[in-house]
């Protein structure tokens, strides 16, 4: 996949929500190296993938976790310490 690098960019010449989610001052110059992704490298701040690229065996593990929830067959974990806890006392079985 190409990568692309502009140097010598100034800040004001950026898009603003780019300045904004870098918190940098529009008078400072930058490198910019752009790089595809491939769309299995999908981000927590990235949409959904199209519905066509949803396989079928991700629906159905989906649907039966639902049904092993509703019957009650899972452990809730509220904190990042309980979450801690049971998965050592998982691995340590």
């Amino acid at each position: 996949m190409p990568t692309t690098i502009l140097k010598h960019i100034k800040g004001s010449e950026m898009p603003k929500a780019w300045l904004k989610k870098l918190k940098a001052e529009p008078d400072k110059i930058f490198t910019v190296t752009i790089e595809e992704i491939q769309t299995l490298e999908i981000e927590e701040d990235m949409p959904m993938p199209p519905e066509e690229m949803i396989s079928e065996k991700l629906i159905k593990a989906v649907q039966e976790s639902e049904k092993q929830c509703l019957r009650g067959e899972g452990t809730l974990c509220k904190t990042k310490e309980e979450r801690k806890a049971f998965f050592k006392s998982v691995w340590n079985d």
